[in-house]
């Protein structure tokens, strides 16, 4: 799945990284956007990877 050092993030330190609320990601899962790794207890998790990705995908979100 994935290597125990790398650093793993929680949906709230993910919404702090990206720049959003933790209901956000909630709402790009609902809509298929976004599809997350799970741990153990099945709670969403992000590597430092998916979080680089995220951001790249959401800049080109935005309209100018």
């Amino acid at each position: 799945m994935y290597n125990n050092s790398m650093k793993r993030y929680n949906m709230v330190e993910a919404a702090k990284q990206l720049g959003v609320t933790r209901q956000t990601i909630y709402y790009w899962f609902k809509k298929g956007w976004v599809n997350p790794k799970r741990d153990y207890r099945d709670f969403p998790v992000f590597t430092d990877a998916d979080i680089r990705n995220l951001k790249k995908w959401k800049s080109q979100l935005k309209v100018s």
